[in-house]
C-alpha cells in the first residue's frame, strides 16, 4: 500500500488507523469513529481492496460533499494494494 506516495508493507485485514498508529503518516485522526470527518483520504487506486464504507462513514461523506474516490481512514481496512493520498 502506498500512502502520499511512500510504500508501506501492510498483511492483509490491517486497518488504516492501526498502520498510521505505527508508523509515521500524514493522515489526521480525530473522533476515530465516522462523525468529524478529519481523517478523510482520496484513494487513487485499488478502493476494491478496502473494506466497503458503512452507513455512518457514507453520512459523513455526504455531509462533506466529497465523490465517491473519498474514504474516511478511520473506517478502512486494507485487503490488498491499495494507494492513497490525503485529500484537503
Amino acid at each position: 500500500m502506498t500512502i502520499a506516495g511512500v510504500p508501506f508493507e501492510v498483511p492483509a485485514g490491517t486497518t488504516l488507523q492501526q498502520l498510521c498508529d505505527t508508523h509515521s503518516t500524514p493522515v489526521v485522526f480525530g473522533c476515530r469513529a465516522a462523525q468529524c470527518g478529519a481523517c478523510v483520504i482520496r484513494v487513487t487506486s485499488g478502493k476494491e481492496h478496502l473494506s466497503p464504507p458503512g452507513d455512518d462513514e457514507m453520512n459523513v461523506l455526504d455531509v462533506l460533499g466529497v465523490d465517491l474516490d473519498h474514504r474516511l481512514a478511520c473506517q478502512c481496512t486494507v485487503f490488498g494494494d491499495v494507494s492513497l493520498e490525503v485529500a484537503e
